[in-house]
């Protein structure tokens, strides 16, 4: 049956019309752009479960096909790891600056619903990370999340290994992540007083998103190396005081690089894994972290039998 026969050719353009003046009906210069405009709100998202994660993903609006390949591979992950957990992932950047780019992100709020626009210039330093922490509170303004974690876009998290990490963590005061400098994460006294976390990824309990977001210390302190400058808030407040460090599963990907207590080969414990710049290094993670098994053959394609990462090391 060919079903395409029945509609109309002008419901396409209709409803994309509709789609793009939410868009430019709402100036640029409104606080916390978003998809929640034209979505249910985000407190409709929440269910009833025993662990609540939400995971930014910081990019920027042109990385189109990082997002894609992104929502590709955190598609392919069982949710039946963490049934009793609920985790979701979003795209973080900040305000739009082209005609561009409000076609074309606006298409994929319409399609995905996973985008948070913020109301700051897009930057890596200078407050991206405090107006996405101070911002999240009014976003979801029920408590929806017990955790909060900001990661890159070349980063890759094993959302049922965090899952598991964090239910046995506190769910209060908790700043949790790859210690940096990880030589002396053993060091309790620069653990707890001077270390910071990395900024491949880092996970914050609820309690102190809200207090970012109300702190005089953070806002005016905002500018700098993002992981360095949050630590300073926490460490100054005396707050994170429950502090996890997570190597070997939080690492950046070596490549042909030396091994480091940071930098290291893939490991079936990863909770996040960096420094996957290309779609080479995701295709080397996603191979050995077995993503496209199952694919099941068709006469539609022919996808030679690959040789495994595993199979390629040894």
């Amino acid at each position: 049956m060919k079903m395409a026969s029945k509609f109309s050719p002008f419901i396409f353009p209709l409803a994309l019309l509709a789609t793009l003046s939410l868009v430019f009906l709402y100036p640029i210069e409104f606080h916390l752009q978003s998809s929640f405009a034209m979505c249910p709100s985000a407190s409709q998202r929440i269910r009833k479960t025993d662990l609540r994660v939400l995971v930014g993903v910081f990019t920027i609006p042109n990385n189109y096909e990082r997002r894609h390949l992104i929502r590709l591979a955190y598609a392919r992950q069982s949710s039946l790891s963490y049934s009793d957990a609920q985790v979701d992932v979003f795209f973080v950047f900040c305000k739009l600056s082209s005609e561009e780019q409000k076609v074309l992100v606006a298409l994929e709020i319409s399609r995905f619903n996973d985008i948070i626009i913020l109301n700051c210039t897009e930057n890596m330093n200078n407050g991206k990370t405090y107006t996405y922490f101070a911002s999240i509170p009014t976003i979801f303004s029920e408590r929806s999340y017990d955790y909060v974690m900001k990661c890159d876009d070349d980063t890759y998290v094993r959302l049922g290994n965090l899952v598991e990490s964090l239910r046995n963590k506190s769910r209060e005061d908790t700043y949790y992540g790859l210690v940096n400098p990880c030589y002396r994460a053993n060091d309790m006294d620069y653990k707890m007083n001077k270390s910071f976390m990395s900024g491949l990824g880092y996970v914050l309990s609820w309690d102190l998103v809200e207090w970012i977001a109300v702190s005089d210390l953070a806002y005016n302190n905002r500018n700098g190396p993002e992981d360095i400058i949050l630590s300073a808030w926490l460490n100054k407040a005396k707050k994170g005081q429950n502090r996890y460090h997570n190597f070997p599963a939080i690492y950046d990907y070596r490549g042909i690089l030396p091994e480091t207590c940071w930098r290291h080969d893939f490991i079936p414990e990863t909770i996040a894994v960096h420094m996957l710049k290309g779609n080479s290094e995701w295709a080397k993670a996603l191979d050995y972290f077995n993503e496209t098994d199952g694919l099941q053959p068709s006469k539609f394609y022919h996808i030679p039998k690959r040789i495994s990462f595993l199979d390629r090391m040894s």
